[in-house]
């Protein structure tokens, strides 16, 4: 899967939830957060793959969508014009790597994740505040 097929795939499935883009509030210097992290997938980085942080209209935040490519250390950050985003409610959704289209890894990754909707991930972006979001996602057998 291609990185413009995954960000394909979380654009699809939030097309019913993102309204026309009036914003939580412009990202402008002194209001708009920054947001950066790490993603682990069973303890490891996830090297690869791709963050979206899409406005949770239900708490009543509107506007664009932000995503990041995830660094071969399992590092993101989302920017926007002075790498900040807009405060207020976001759901997050995680795409895997693209080389793990076709691996155990793709086969074991929770396919909800890939889906904000579905997720179960939401972050506050608070004005002006620096953020830091790590996503540790720890698959158990049973």
């Amino acid at each position: 899967m291609t990185r413009f097929a995954a960000l394909t795939l979380l654009l699809g499935a939030t097309a019913a939830t993102v309204l026309l883009p009036t914003g939580c509030g412009k990202p402008a210097a002194s209001g708009a957060g920054v947001v950066h992290g790490e993603v682990t997938f069973q303890n490891r980085a996830m090297a690869g793959g791709l963050v979206v942080f899409v406005p949770n209209t239900e708490r009543g935040c509107t506007g664009k969508l932000h995503s990041a490519n995830i660094s071969p250390e399992g590092q993101y950050q989302l920017a926007d014009g002075a790498k900040a985003i807009a405060p207020g409610w976001y759901r997050v959704a995680l795409a895997d790597p693209s080389e793990w289209y076709h691996s155990e890894w793709a086969r074991a990754f929770p396919t909800a994740l890939r889906r904000p909707d579905l997720s179960g991930l939401e972050r506050e972006v608070k004005a002006g505040q620096d953020h830091t979001f790590d996503f540790k996602i720890e698959l158990t057998t049973q």
